[in-house]
């Protein structure tokens, strides 16, 4: 049904909602992201997965949908919020280092 259906996934517990998160833990899906797509399910995201801490940017000029990014620490608490619009230009700029991130559609 979508591309990432191939993904692994978890599930989360998001504002008291259960999220399913594909899971992006490699470069190419990292930098993939939930770019270049037209929509995702309801109640469906994206969990991003490092290594180590970081402190990149992150864009919104190849995605479609809006998003909201939630910054997490390696002990999975909210380091940073951002609601991002489609083809956003501005990068987004993380305040602290993180070790994850979830994206999921805005609203």
């Amino acid at each position: 049904m979508h591309e990432f259906e191939t993904y692994q996934s978890i599930n989360a517990i998001i504002n008291g909602k259960k999220y399913k998160l594909w899971v992006a833990n490699d470069k190419e899906k990292i930098r993939k992201g939930l770019s270049n797509i037209d929509a995702i399910p309801n109640l469906t995201g994206m969990i991003f997965i490092y290594n180590k801490p970081v402190k990149n940017n992150f864009t919104m000029k190849e995605t479609r949908i809006p998003l909201d990014i939630i910054f997490l620490d390696k002990k999975l608490k909210v380091v940073d919020f951002h609601s991002c619009k489609p083809f956003q230009i501005d990068p987004v700029k993380p305040k602290r280092h993180y070790s994850f991130v979830i994206e999921i559609k805005s609203g």
